[in-house]
């Protein structure tokens, strides 16, 4: 006899899954005991809060490629998990959330912690499930998996009664895991795609969040040499390409750069590669010209609806990429078009140089990053939180090797020190930072007990104006001098990280950096560096806050 808990994690095992992460509840005892006998296979990792989970997962999901699973209890847990949920979706990470819910009998009465999941994650997730008999257990969380990684990968919620969860019956069969479904691109729209690129004068590709997540990285390579097209890499996903190679035209951020402005004037063939050009990668979807033609290559049809592509390969990129090298093989790209893609680059290059912005304040961003870059490894993974302190990583950190910068493509705060967490967990042969700002440190800080307690080695840095630096920089854009609630009273980040049991040191001056940097990376175990940063340097893009 099983319960409905041991159900639940043989089917997780059978599909492979060898990590969860939780916040526990009283409501899912029974999948707490079924892991706790399977800790050789599955490493179960505790959060102090569900949306630290969520964020924890999202990257674990994007390094490892597969599933990232978590488990919270009903109504507070599940409206915590909610954040990381609509983060997973916006980023098409691969998840899978479990909710325990309250007894089949109570539905219905506003019962205790009662929700509609199916209403409530609708918007935000792939799928919602709601286990209705202990019968389909197995099936309904074999099928959650599996939705979770096919086509557009996307969270998927799976709401289970407690009763079910508690309950016993015989040994439930668990599904077989399916033949993967891969798309790959229709033979005739492959060649009039590869017409185009052999007709463009300027080129450009957008590397999107599909490159990552199919594992395409060196396909892309190779299809922006045997092109000669510049690279673009979408909003968050500078670690698809090369930033050292000379196609690489940067990152699509919030701020459109001014040599991105002149490439995409002059640009007169877009090839969308697995992005669903999401708000911030298009400038609020600007980014398109009538008269530019487009290619798009993406798994899930939904995503073409919004835009008009002159060839629309409904497909995975791996395949699409592949059949579109394979078509190209004897292609030379024009002198005029290489020499166009050198000199952007060219430009790209020098924009993330150090010394063009002035700084008010004792410590530069600028020159921290770039001492930073100098002394760690370049395998190196960021977990960087929202905020204008990201900005400055976004124009001056070079990112040289896959999977190596995460961060909420949702504008979530918070997400910095979970997401290491789980980056850590992922791949621990790789060094891990996570950046924040003191606004998102102080929303999910915590979890550097969770950091200590996994005896994960993740350093944390915290850069700390002192205030919503974002929106203090929107409110005297709007208003000029003016600004409300937005100036903060931060706490000595440094003790506060010795608390939580780390090594920990405070930055005031740019030159006392590399110190502290080293200190931090000599030390056998988690460690906290407090940037003490003057607000009038908020941002390399919009100048100095007043």
């Amino acid at each position: 006899m099983m319960n409905g808990g041991e159900v639940v994690v043989e089917t997780l095992l059978s599909r492979g899954i060898d990590t969860v992460f939780f916040v526990a509840g009283g409501t899912y005892v029974t999948v707490l005991e079924a892991l706790s006998r399977h800790q050789d296979e599955i490493r179960a990792v505790p959060t102090r809060l569900e949306s630290s989970a969520m964020f924890a997962a999202e990257t674990y999901a994007a390094i490892r490629r597969k599933p990232a699973c978590v488990f919270v209890s009903r109504a507070p847990g599940a409206s915590n998990a909610a954040i990381g949920a609509h983060t997973a979706m916006q980023a098409s990470r691969p998840m899978v959330l479990f909710i325990a819910n309250i007894p089949r009998a109570q539905k219905g009465r506003e019962a205790f912690q009662e929700i509609d999941y199916l209403r409530m994650f609708n918007p935000i997730a792939k799928a919602v499930f709601d286990v209705a008999s202990f019968d389909e257990l197995a099936d309904v969380t074999a099928r959650a998996l599996d939705l979770a990684v096919s086509g557009r990968p996307g969270p998927v919620v799976c709401a289970i009664a407690k009763d079910i969860l508690d309950g016993k019956t015989g040994t439930p069969t668990i599904p077989d895991v399916p033949a993967p479904v891969i798309l790959g691109a229709e033979p005739q729209a492959v060649e009039t795609a590869c017409a185009l690129i052999r007709d463009a004068h300027h080129p450009i590709i957008l590397a999107g969040e599909m490159i990552a997540n199919e594992g395409a990285i060196r396909e892309l390579k190779d299809f922006a040499e045997i092109t000669g097209a510049g690279v673009m890499a979408a909003y968050r996903h500078q670690d698809v390409f090369l930033n050292d190679h000379p196609a690489y035209f940067g990152q699509l951020t919030l701020n459109r750069l001014p040599f991105q402005t002149e490439a995409l004037d002059a640009c007169d063939l877009v090839i969308n590669i697995g992005s669903r050009l999401d708000s911030a990668t298009t400038a609020d979807y600007t980014l398109i010209r009538a008269d530019q033609k487009m290619i798009m290559v993406y798994p899930d049809a939904a995503t073409f609806s919004a835009w008009q592509a002159n060839v629309a390969l409904g497909a995975n990129v791996k395949p699409a990429l592949a059949a579109m090298n394979r078509n190209l093989k004897d292609f030379t790209p024009p002198p005029a078009r290489l020499e166009w893609r050198n000199a952007i680059h060219a430009q790209e290059t020098a924009y993330a140089v150090p010394g063009e912005v002035e700084v008010q304040g004792d410590v530069d961003m600028a020159e921290i990053i770039a001492a930073f870059a100098a002394m760690v490894p370049t395998d190196t993974i960021l977990s960087s939180d929202a905020g204008t302190f990201g900005r400055w990583l976004h124009r001056y950190y070079r990112c040289n090797a896959p999977y190596s910068s995460f961060g909420p493509i949702s504008g979530a705060m918070g997400y910095g020190v979970p997401g290491a967490i789980g980056a850590a967990i992922a791949d621990p042969s790789r060094p891990v930072f996570a950046w924040c700002g003191d606004g998102g440190f102080l929303m999910t800080g915590q979890e550097a007990t969770t950091i200590v307690q996994e005896k994960l080695p993740v350093k944390i840095i915290v850069c700390d104006n002192a205030a919503w630096g974002s929106i203090l920089v929107h409110q005297q854009k709007r208003f000029d001098d003016w600004d409300f609630g937005t100036r903060l009273v931060s706490p000595d980040f440094a003790t506060l990280g010795r608390g939580y049991g780390m090594a920990a040191f405070t930055v005031s001056e740019t030159n006392a950096f590399a110190d502290a940097l080293k200190g931090a990376m000599a030390h056998d175990g988690p460690a906290l560096i407090h940037l003490k940063l003057d607000l009038r340097d908020v941002s390399p893009y919009s100048g100095s806050a007043r």
